[in-house]
């Protein structure tokens, strides 16, 4: 079998580099393009001049290597999306410095060892972006936006509550949802008030519910469209305990096709599996471990919630923990353990879900 080289690419908006290695690591050549889909097939031309291409390995291949990613696999490529991070930190650290061309040639460089890099677009094989998914995305990434604005605005409003005079403030009643705190700024009564001060305290706290009360209607919109997406893949993750439609639409966003997992894989992603963390301790005593932060940290704190819930309506979920407990575990080691098995119904329940898709085409 003939041996193949490796493209490393580093994508900008207006253009990319591209760097040919061979097998052993040595530049064949490198070259810029504009980032067009003309210069594409100008690309390609380029890469297949100097010899068949094994993979191509794109910086932020669902970023600003989205264009160029989706017409690589188009034209049958094996497409890999390098996460920026990957590249240029050790490189960087003796002070080689930064170009296009560097960049590239790192993208090749310290990638070329791991043929188990992921593919483009969260997939097992090289294919296309999943049309349901990259209209779940947006969605979700509007709602995550809408949830900081939320706590921005909701900030804002207590500091400028707690600086009003106190006759106002004991007009508010203690309320536990952001609805029955807007209800009842809405009805104070400032018959009355005349300092200046005050008086623009008062114009601020309107202003910022109404951008609450918009917020709030965005946020429901959000999520009645990520449940009509939800539905949409057929996702049975909802019927798990403590997985509503949200969840289930940001785990399936941050997984993609769960098959390029395996069970244990998919627990190092999602930071569930956790490091042993022992020593010096007695035969019988159990085994330490600590948190694992080399994973994705958008979907643990996702499997934390869903255990937190589990925990008060799932009796399978209380045994799991209070069986660690009882095993000598800390409470935070008998949570990192029910973590795993949630990690482990999850995993199989998006394999069943995909099989069954597959089945059905």
């Amino acid at each position: 079998m003939t041996a193949s080289n490796i493209v490393g690419v580093d994508p900008h908006r207006k253009t990319f580099t591209a760097t040919v290695l061979d097998t052993r690591g040595g530049a064949l050549g490198h070259a810029h393009f504009p980032n067009t889909r003309d210069e594409h097939d100008t690309g390609l031309a380029w890469a297949a001049g100097l010899g068949p291409a094994d993979r191509w390995d794109v910086e932020g291949a669902s970023g600003l290597g989205r264009h160029l990613a989706e017409f690589l696999v188009a034209a049958r490529c094996d497409v890999r999306d390098v996460p920026p991070h990957k590249t240029s930190i050790h490189q960087r650290g003796r002070h080689e410095g930064k170009t296009d061309r560097l960049d590239a040639h790192r993208v090749a460089v310290e990638t070329q060892p791991n043929p188990r890099l992921a593919r483009a677009f969260k997939h097992s094989a090289s294919a296309a972006p999943d049309a349901v998914r990259d209209r779940i995305a947006p969605w979700h990434n509007a709602r995550t936006s809408l949830t900081k604005v939320r706590v921005q605005l909701l900030g804002e409003i207590d500091a400028l509550v707690h600086d009003l005079p106190e006759g106002l403030r004991t007009q508010l009643r203690p309320a536990k949802t952001v609805s029955a705190r807007v209800n009842s700024l809405c009805r104070l009564d400032t018959t009355g008030v005349t300092d200046p001060t005050v008086v623009l305290r008062l114009r601020l706290i309107e202003r910022r519910v109404a951008m609450l009360r918009d917020v709030l209607e965005q946020d429901q919109a959000s999520t009645a469209e990520l449940t009509t997406l939800v539905d949409e893949t057929n996702s049975t993750l909802t019927e798990l305990v403590g997985i509503a439609p949200r969840s289930a639409a940001k785990i399936i966003v941050e997984v993609g096709d769960i098959r390029r997992f395996t069970e244990a894989g998919f627990a190092r992603f999602n930071g569930t599996a956790p490091i042993p963390a022992s020593s010096g301790e007695g035969e019988n005593a159990p085994a330490r471990h600590r948190l694992s932060r080399g994973s994705n940290r958008r979907l643990n704190p996702a499997i934390y919630r869903i255990a937190m819930i589990q925990l008060r309506y799932e009796p399978r979920a209380r045994q799991i923990h209070d069986q660690a407990r009882a095993r000598g575990h800390t409470r935070r080691e008998a949570m990192r353990v029910l973590k795993r098995h949630l990690s482990d119904a999850i995993y199989r329940t998006m394999l069943r879900d995909t099989r069954r898709d597959a089945n059905l085409t």
